[in-house]
């Protein structure tokens, strides 16, 4: 029944992947999108479910020589969803040159060839590390199966680790280039990635304590689970995440990197001077009403550069721009909630916010309390 149970979970999980990746490689723009890291990243989780098909159909004790071919390929989805995080974080026009492919993936490279021995072995040798039954057949199967577990940990968590780098520099650069930053930051990556990352900790363990229980039956089906609402929910979010720049809007270069300002010749009295202007300008206009204001567009407004106007809001304002205009619009939106009986949602919306959840926590942030405290009792 278990078997079953694992081999349903694992077929969904590969047609889930497989459909998935094809719906984003039938794009037109898959070339030098970011759909292209993710279309690789949902195959290769579609193969990983394949694989344990394989392996529960008996195909493998049938074809040893097919034993490991499909394991290994799981290498790659390190590599595949960093570059999925540089791809939609970079440079929206860059394609994918074997260079830059290169740099990304060397370090799983070197990894599968640390794996080719592998496919010297005997085909029975071979089929006893896969499985974790090893200890009749061979004394070295034990020892290597952990060996290739903890070579999948150290490339994958590496990576990992990368993307989650990538992603803190990129939450910190669209606060400086965007007023409404809700589907920019890739929140809905950094917690699926969370969820493969202990799910995949949970296999390694499980692997070093018990090789000989690796099929057992509840602790497979579990696993078999979280990999297919894994692979669901990335399919889903990813077919759904919109681009973060445009060549039309703010772009990463607009901004300089780490120790962006340090080369700057923009005196302090200037900076004075722009906040003043800016200061002004938000006062009489109400630009901070506007969802869509961006760097750009504000700096645009007030005749200075975006880099001139960043400089100033973080140097001398000391914020970045997010929280420059979203003060702005919590002090508009206070004092609408004390002084009406207007919906909070409703107020929300007419200063400038996109979601409650970020209005919520931007009053809470500038202000002191949530939105509901500033409503007089009736």
């Amino acid at each position: 029944m278990a078997d079953t149970v694992v081999l349903i979970l694992a077929s969904a999980a590969a047609g889930v992947g497989l459909f998935a990746a094809a719906q984003l490689g039938l794009r037109r723009d898959w070339r030098t999108r970011p759909a292209t890291a993710l279309a690789v990243f949902l195959l290769l989780s579609a193969l990983s479910g394949l694989d344990l098909m394989l392996d529960r159909a008996g195909a493998y004790a049938a074809a040893p020589w097919a034993t490991g071919i499909l394991w290994t390929t799981s290498l790659g989805l390190g590599p595949a969803i960093l570059a999925y995080v540089v791809a939609m974080t970079g440079d929206p026009e860059r394609g994918w040159t074997l260079a830059r492919v290169a740099r990304i993936g060397w370090p799983a490279g070197v990894a599968m060839l640390l794996v080719l021995p592998f496919f010297l072995l005997p085909a029975s040798t071979r089929l006893a590390v896969y499985t974790g039954d090893g200890a009749e057949v061979d004394p070295l199967a034990g020892p290597l199966q952990l060996a290739f577990v903890a070579l999948f940990l150290a490339v994958t968590l590496g990576y990992l680790a990368a993307a989650f780098r990538v992603m803190g520099r990129h939450v910190r650069r669209v606060r400086d280039l965007f007023s409404n930053i809700e589907d920019r930051t890739l929140s809905w990556l950094r917690i699926l990635l969370l969820v493969m990352l202990a799910a995949w900790i949970w296999g390694a363990v499980k692997s070093a304590l018990a090789a000989g229980a690796a099929h057992e039956g509840w602790l497979d089906a579990a696993a078999a689970a979280v990999e297919l609402a894994w692979t669901a929910a990335i399919g889903l979010f990813g077919l759904s995440q919109k681009p973060i720049y445009t060549p039309q809007t703010e772009t990463p270069q607009a901004l300089p990197a780490a120790g962006k300002y340090a080369r700057s010749a923009l005196p302090e009295a200037r900076q004075v001077e722009i906040a003043a202007r800016l200061e002004q300008a938000m006062r009489a206009g109400g630009l901070h009403r506007d969802p869509l204001l961006s760097l750009s567009g504000l700096a645009a407004r007030i005749g200075v550069t975006p880099n001139h106007l960043s400089q100033a809001l973080n140097e001398h304002l000391g914020q970045s721009f997010f929280d420059y205009v979203n003060r702005w619009r919590v002090e508009e939106a206070v004092a609408r909630i004390e002084a009406s009986d207007e919906s909070i949602l409703a107020i929300a919306y007419a200063v400038g916010f996109n979601s409650r959840s970020t209005f919520n926590t931007a009053v809470k942030k500038h202000a002191g309390r949530p939105p509901s405290a500033f409503r007089p009792a009736a």
